[in-house]
C-alpha cells in the first residue's frame, strides 16, 4: 500500500516576507469571523510552510477538509493562485489550479489514474498562470515512476515547491503556525477539551506536553511512555449507528527507550505510519488477554459540546484503565522488551540485545547481527560507542521537544 495525501499550495508571485504573508491569511480568517488564539485553546491550527525562495507557501492543518473547496476559497479570498494536490496510493497524483477568482483553471494527472478517461491539459493555461516550463513537465510525464510520488517531487523542482509531500506533523520549526478560533464564542473542541485532562489526569501522573499538539510524554530512566490524541471525520457508519456522531477520538499510545536510534520518528508519527498502538489494534489485544469485548469507539457531534464531554470521559477512563497500566508494567529494560514483543514495536533493539547480553527469543535478523559482533570485538566497540551517542543525542531531543 503506498501513500495517499492532500494537500495545497499557495503561488507567492510577490514573494511575501513571512510576517506579511502571515497578515495577509489572518486579515482573511478575521473577515470568515475568527480571531487569533493560542495553542491550547486554538479551534483552527494553520501550518504555513515556505519554499526555499518562498514564491511558495504550502498551507496544512490538522483537520479533515475538503482540499478543493479549500483551494477555491483560498485563492477567491487571498486573490492568488493555488495549486491542490491529491496522491492516491502512490499510484497517481492529481493537480488542480485555481485561479485568483477561485475558479479552477486546470487538472493534469502524474501517474497512471484509476480511471480510464481523463481530460488533457493545457500547457498554455499552465504556462499563462504559473510561467511553468512545460517542456520539463511533458519530460516528468514520459518517465515511468515505480511512485508517483517521485513525480510529484519533480513537478515540484520544476515550479520551484520543495514541500509537495509535506503533511501537517512533518512541518518543522520553520513553518509559521497560526491558530484561530471563532470570535465572540468560547467553544469547547477536543483540543481545549484534552488540555483539561492534561492538567487534572495526565500531569499528576508525571506526563509533560510536547510541541507536537495533543501528543503527551512521561520519561522515567531509560524509558519514554507516548499518548497522542488523534481526531478524524468518521465517514462510515454500521446499520444503526447514530451519523450525527461523525468525529472520532483516537487514543494511540507507544513505549519506547533512550536506546532507539529513531526515537524522533515516534514523536512526529500519525497512528497509520504502525509505529503508535492505537485504539481498535489494542481493544483486540484486551479482548484476547482479558475477554473484555468493547468497541472503544469515542465518537461525537462537533456541533454538540455534550457529545465531546461523553467522548473524552471515555476515552480517559479508557487510557486510566487500560493503557497506563500496561505502561507500569515496564518497570525496566527487560520488561520493555516483553511490550516491544507484544506489540510489534518497530524500532531498533539491537543496542539492547548488546546491552542485556539477551541471545534467546529474537529474530533471525538480530541473531545474525549479534553473530556478527559476538566474533568482531570492533563491532562491539562500535556499536558500543554508537549507543552513548544515541542516548546522548536522545537526552538532547527530549528536552528540544517538551513545552
Amino acid at each position: 500500500m503506498g501513500r495517499s495525501l492532500t494537500s495545497n499550495h499557495i503561488f507567492n508571485a510577490e514573494k511575501l516576507t513571512k510576517a506579511q504573508f502571515k497578515k495577509k491569511f489572518t486579515d482573511m480568517m478575521k473577515a470568515k469571523g475568527y480571531t487569533t488564539a493560542k495553542a491550547d485553546d486554538g479551534e483552527l491550527c494553520y501550518a504555513l510552510a515556505f519554499s526555499g525562495d518562498r514564491s511558495w507557501v504550502t498551507v496544512l492543518t490538522e483537520e479533515s477538509t475538503d482540499k478543493r473547496k479549500e483551494a477555491a476559497g483560498l485563492a477567491k479570498n487571498l486573490g492568488l493562485q493555488v495549486l491542490s494536490v491529491e496522491l492516491v496510493d502512490s499510484d497517481f497524483a492529481e493537480l488542480t489550479l485555481y485561479e485568483k477568482s477561485g475558479a479552477a483553471a486546470d487538472t493534469m494527472f502524474l501517474g497512471e489514474p484509476y480511471f480510464e478517461e481523463y481530460p488533457e491539459p493545457s500547457p498554455l493555461k499552465w504556462q499563462t498562470l504559473l510561467n511553468i516550463d512545460w517542456a520539463k513537465v511533458e519530460e516528468i510525464q514520459s518517465k515511468d515512476h515505480t511512485f508517483a510520488d517521485d513525480a510529484l517531487c519533480e513537478f515540484g523542482e520544476v515550479i520551484g515547491c520543495e514541500n509537495m509531500l509535506l503533511e501537517f506533523d512533518g512541518a518543522d520549526d520553520g513553518a509559521v503556525r497560526l491558530y484561530f478560533k471563532k470570535a465572540g464564542e468560547k467553544k469547547l473542541t477536543y483540543k481545549t477539551a484534552y488540555n483539561k485532562v492534561f492538567s487534572e489526569v495526565l500531569e499528576p501522573l508525571g506526563f509533560v506536553k510536547t510541541k507536537t499538539s495533543l501528543l503527551y510524554m512521561r520519561s522515567r530512566g531509560d524509558i519514554i511512555d507516548l499518548i497522542k490524541i488523534e481526531e478524524e471525520r468518521k465517514d462510515a457508519f454500521l446499520s444503526g449507528e447514530d451519523t450525527k456522531l461523525n468525529r472520532h477520538i483516537d487514543v494511540c499510545f507507544v513505549a519506547s527507550t533512550l536506546y532507539e536510534s529513531s526515537l524522533e520518528r515516534f514523536f512526529t508519527s500519525e497512528k497509520k505510519s504502525g509505529l503508535l498502538v492505537d485504539t481498535r489494534q489494542f481493544s483486540v489485544e484486551i479482548y484476547r488477554e482479558k475477554g473484555i469485548k468493547e468497541n472503544f469507539k469515542f465518537v461525537y457531534d462537533k456541533e454538540d459540546p455534550e457529545t465531546l464531554k461523553t467522548a473524552v470521559e471515555q476515552s480517559v477512563d479508557y487510557i486510566l484503565k487500560y493503557v497506563i497500566p500496561v505502561f507500569d508494567e515496564i518497570v525496566d529494560l527487560n520488561s520493555f522488551l516483553e511490550f516491544a514483543r507484544k506489540y510489534m514495536y518497530s524500532g531498533d533493539r539491537l543496542p539492547l540485545y548488546v546491552k542485556l547480553n539477551i541471545r534467546a527469543r529474537i529474530s533471525d535478523y538480530y541473531t545474525q547481527k549479534l553473530k556478527e559482533i559476538d566474533e568482531d570485538e570492533e563491532k562491539l566497540k562500535e556499536i558500543l560507542k554508537m549507543t552513548d551517542e544515541i542516548i546522548k543525542k536522545n537526552k538532547e531531543y527530549l528536552k528540544s521537544i517538551t513545552r
